[in-house]
């Protein structure tokens, strides 16, 4: 989300300088007026040039949601913000964190509001964090948000805790597969194809899984580099624009996969949405800030489109319909809000029926998996026992010709 900064005269007369978070120069000039501030100068800061330190400094979500949650109750009891953040760098036992709090500590003792300091930690906090927090001072309702932006990240930690776990019943089955395989082709295949006669006589499915044993026997290094290259690559190219493209895109439209991840995706919306424009922000903000938290290249790209037909007048149920990535019941319930200008309660709502969804879709998720990955063992460990049956039922029946 752009960044402005700027300088401005505010209604006593003194000049002020600060920055702002808003989707565009329109969406700043009307905020700046409603603060009953006049622009003297302004320049966009880009979110690209705190991108590349972003991965280096941002701090996990399991940690925002505490932080978070440890804001809110001390607030609420009418403690400052300046003392907040002395008890929380203080208790903080994890180094990184314990100087990114010592930076902002120090950044509000001179004078600056709490948004413009964490801000100014080089990407260690979400631009969504900070903007929600630019509101929560604007309207005085900081510990709301502070409280908000803590149920926010317990719910995502909540649904990415959720996918791990489900995802370890897979994984271990792919390692008991892996390793089932490697062992026979290293260990069983050759003692038992000792016994056979002459390759060229055997049937080419035995031949097949002979050479393979040797390959993995008597190469096993090239496998080793193989694996190595493998992971490097991965490494490296995973986070590029074309590699996260296939890959989103993969998330949305692989059949079966992808209806599971539009309602995970659409709970994602629904609670993010309500939490940033029930705190007061306009709803191209909300939009903006809620297509960052989705982190999906194509939700981004056609989420664009959504809100230029909103700046053209036109309505967000409609124009999230015509992106086609959403289900039907959240954008009719949209709709309906939308018509009875009770969109944040009807978003709230929808939030808590889709969480539910949600949790269905990763057990269906995984319900996929587990059979395709037991097929998968089981043709391969099937073909193995085939080519070795092959030629024994030919020796059996070379022995019973010649009796």
């Amino acid at each position: 989300m752009p960044k402005f900064k700027y300088t401005a005269v505010n209604a006593e007369g003194k000049n002020v300088k600060g920055t702002l978070f808003a989707t565009s120069l329109a969406e700043f000039n009307a905020t700046i007026k409603q603060k009953g501030e006049y622009v003297l100068t302004v320049q966009e800061i880009k979110d690209q040039d705190t991108s590349s330190r972003a991965n280096a400094n941002a701090i996990s979500m399991k940690e925002l949601s505490i932080l978070c949650k440890q804001f809110s109750t001390m607030l609420s009891s009418g403690i400052t913000i300046i003392k907040c953040l002395d008890v929380l760098y203080q208790q903080q036992e994890k180094k990184k964190l314990k100087a990114i709090l010592l930076k902002v500590y120090e950044q509000v003792q001179v004078g600056k509001s709490l948004s413009k300091a964490l801000a100014s930690t080089e990407g260690a906090f979400p631009d969504f964090m900070i903007a929600m927090i630019e509101a929560g001072e604007m309207s005085g309702s900081i510990d709301l948000i502070m409280n908000r932006l803590a149920v926010h990240y317990e719910k995502q930690c909540a649904i990415k805790s959720k996918v791990q776990s489900a995802m370890i019943y897979p994984i271990m089955l792919l390692i008991v597969m892996t390793l089932v395989v490697s062992g026979l082709f290293i260990f069983v295949i050759p003692n038992l194809m000792s016994m056979f006669g002459p390759r060229e006589t055997l049937p080419a499915i035995t031949r097949f899984l002979m050479d393979a044993s040797d390959f993995m026997v008597e190469r096993w290094y090239v496998l080793l580099i193989g694996v190595i290259a493998v992971i490097l690559i991965v490494g490296i190219f995973k986070n590029t624009r074309p590699v996260m493209a296939v890959i989103d895109r993969l998330k949305l439209f692989t059949p079966g996969i992808g209806k599971l991840y539009a309602v995970v995706m659409a709970s994602n919306f629904c609670s993010t949405m309500y939490s940033v424009f029930s705190s007061g922000m306009t709803l191209l903000t909300s939009l903006e800030l809620t297509t960052n938290v989705l982190g999906n290249s194509v939700v981004s790209d056609r989420m664009t489109s959504v809100m230029d037909e909103i700046r053209a007048g036109g309505a967000l149920s409609s124009s999230l319909h015509k992106t086609q990535l959403f289900p039907n019941m959240m954008v009719t319930m949209v709709s309906v809000g939308e018509e009875s200008g009770s969109l944040d309660e009807v978003l709230e709502k929808t939030a808590a029926f889709y969480e539910t969804e949600a949790d269905d879709a990763i057990q269906k998720m995984v319900s996929i998996l587990e059979p395709v990955m037991i097929l998968i063992m089981g043709g391969v460990v099937g073909t193995v026992i085939i080519g070795i049956m092959m030629p024994m039922f030919g020796m059996y029946s070379q022995v019973e010709s010649q009796t």
